[in-house]
């Protein structure tokens, strides 16, 4: 059984707090859809430290044990659509994070650039990384709905 805590900053908890996210429910999610991915008898436990940042892009770097989310949305007119660009956003980076530590993939496996990203090639929307980051994003509004 794999067990995540997550160690978030002040403007971390500041935004569960404002879309009224609870912090435990996220983890029993991540921790749910962690485990139906990846099977072990073993116990595992792990600490990420969640941090805020500035702007509108989320990011994981590899082989850390941080997930940077972004605390701006972009073209998010209500509150709903800002909750679920924060999830969706700590979801996707917490995903990569799964890939480089329970799934042992070489961050050379996501090989697209940030000009890639900046214009949606399909070197960055085929790469099977990202999709399946995408993947655990829509579980997003399942998750939404739930809470």
């Amino acid at each position: 059984m794999i067990t995540i805590k997550l160690n978030c900053d002040k403007d971390i908890r500041q935004k569960l707090k404002t879309y009224k996210i609870d912090k435990h429910k996220l983890e029993n999610f991540l921790n749910y859809h962690t485990n139906n991915l990846k099977k072990t008898r073993k116990w595992w436990h792990y600490d990420i430290d969640v941090k805020g940042i500035k702007g509108t892009d989320s990011q994981y770097f590899w082989d850390e044990d941080e997930i940077e989310v972004a605390l701006n949305c972009c073209d998010c007119k209500t509150l709903k659509q800002r909750r679920i660009f924060f999830l969706s956003s700590l979801v996707h980076e917490y995903r990569h994070w799964v890939q480089c530590k329970l799934e042992n993939v070489s961050d050379k496996k996501l090989d697209y650039s940030e000009e890639d990203i900046a214009e949606r090639t399909d070197t960055y929307t085929k790469n099977i990384y990202e999709q399946e980051c995408n993947e655990w994003e829509n579980l997003v509004e399942k998750f939404n709905d739930f809470i």
